[in-house]
């Protein structure tokens, strides 16, 4: 008699260090080819399919309106948020950095635009090639028990995930991971900010860095807030152009990608609305491959309310070659919101790919294609079989074996961007300018993307 575990991709690799491979893996047919279209996007061809959008106009095509973008700092150690810290045993307040870019309609005509805010997640903090390398000699080198007391490998840690960088390396900027997406609302008539969170991310985690990254979003709200309003302030110095009178800051949507994600939700739960910059107003969330809101699902729990999204339309990203973790902020806000939800169930999407900086294609230091499959171009759950009288410090005892389950065909990086860009396209029309002429792709009545991936969309009612 055998027990089973099942993981997805992000977590086979973690689990396959603690258990012994198996030289059999099962990989489940798929029946699935790439084929090139122009514009350089890969599709899959399937059989009796077409590569072309099926069944009405693609959510993410290009909108009517030119677009310009500009990068902006006001330096590394600009701010503080009280209670959060470098190290939790440390008194000492953690310094961050504001600094994000903006995308935007370059007329003022069909303004003033609602604003999107994007936040990224838990990553490397400075492109230090030569601490990447160290570490990945180190690691290659040692095993996994004396790999944490290996000083060169702390070491190349440390410069990996300090803040500020070290002098002479630049800071790893995963803000602009999301470019093709603020690109593209920006066309649809929408101002899209993306903050950078390298300052918490070198600091400790949990609900202090939930509450930090909120507060990064707000600074920047505040920031905006007087930019559109008077013109002035700190970021009219460092931007070219007019912005008075350009943003509505009572349409406010905000995206954020895994531990960003937790981050929206920290950021637009009601307990926290007295936080938000003066005439804010918070009209819709995504929560891209977000981070589990950890004990807070359970029943009665004290922290539930600081995720729980009730006051906007919410709408959850859930990979299949990734965790499904974001499902908690579907799970909190039930029975208590009054705005429909979403949930979009993306065959074949990983959690690396969604950010540019941290995928292969952009050669960035530690970018890496986290979906895990039976062999390249596929991804899906791995399955671990233990026997009964397996005992992990005797490897005369009969060995745990694995195989794969639900394999799929593994989006390409530009796949999965432009699945994103369509559906985040589609919400952020619906919530912050009442357009609702792909509400049927929200609403899961059609699927644009059906010729190379399985996309279930599930409208959930309040």
């Amino acid at each position: 008699m055998t027990r089973q575990i099942r993981t997805g991709a992000a977590a086979a690799t973690l689990l396959a260090s603690l258990l012994a491979p198996s030289a059999a893996q099962a990989a489940v047919p798929v029946g699935v080819a790439q084929a090139a279209v122009p514009g350089g996007v890969a599709q899959a061809a399937v059989q009796g399919g077409s590569a072309a959008v099926q069944g009405g106009a693609e959510p993410g095509a290009p909108g009517p309106y030119r677009v310009a973008s500009q990068d902006y700092t006001l330096g590394d150690r600009v701010f503080q948020v009280p209670g959060f810290h470098v190290n939790p045993e440390d008194e000492a307040l953690a310094d961050l950095e504001v600094t994000g870019n903006v995308h935007y309609p370059t007329s003022a005509a069909g303004g003033p635009y609602p604003l999107v805010v994007l936040s990224h997640g838990y990553w490397a903090t400075c492109a230090d090639r030569e601490a990447a390398e160290i570490k990945a000699a180190r690691e290659a080198a040692l095993s996994e028990e004396e790999i944490y007391d290996d000083p060169a490998w702390l070491a190349a840690i440390g410069r990996l995930w300090r803040w500020p960088c070290v002098p002479g390396v630049t800071p790893l900027p995963s803000y602009q991971g999301y470019d093709y997406l603020a690109e593209r609302l920006a066309s649809h008539g929408m101002v899209v900010v993306s903050v950078s969170a390298n300052g918490v991310n070198a600091g400790e985690l949990g609900e202090a860095a939930d509450a930090a990254r909120a507060g990064v979003i707000n600074k920047h709200l505040a920031l905006w807030s007087e930019l559109t309003r008077t013109g002035r302030g700190p970021l009219a110095g460092k931007l070219r152009g007019a912005f008075k009178g350009l943003i509505d800051l009572t349409r406010v949507g905000t995206l954020g990608h895994s531990r960003g994600g937790r981050g929206v939700a920290w950021h637009a739960a009601d307990v926290h609305a007295n936080a938000l910059p003066a005439g804010v107003r918070i009209k819709g969330v995504i929560a891209l491959a977000a981070a589990g809101a950890g004990t807070s699902t359970q029943p009665g729990s004290p922290e539930a309310p600081l995720y729980r999204v009730t006051a906007a339309p919410l709408a959850v990203w859930l990979g299949s070659c990734d965790t499904d973790q974001g499902e908690d902020y579907l799970t909190l806000a039930q029975g208590h919101t009054r705005f429909p939800n979403y949930r979009w169930t993306v065959g074949g999407a990983n959690h690396n790919f969604l950010n540019t900086q941290w995928s292969p294609g952009s050669g960035q230091v530690e970018a890496v294609d986290d979906g895990a499959g039976p062999e390249p171009g596929l991804c899906g759950d791995q399955v671990w079989d233990i026997p009964d009288g397996w005992d992990p410090e005797d490897p005369s005892s009969p060995q745990p074996t694995k195989h794969w389950e639900n394999v799929v065909h593994k989006l390409t990086e530009d796949e999965e961007h432009r699945v994103l860009t369509g559906y985040a396209t589609a919400f952020f029309l619906e919530t912050l300018r009442g357009d609702r002429r792909y509400a049927d792709v929200l609403d899961g009545v059609r699927q644009p993307y059906r010729s190379f991936t399985g996309i279930t969309a599930d409208k959930i009612k309040p």
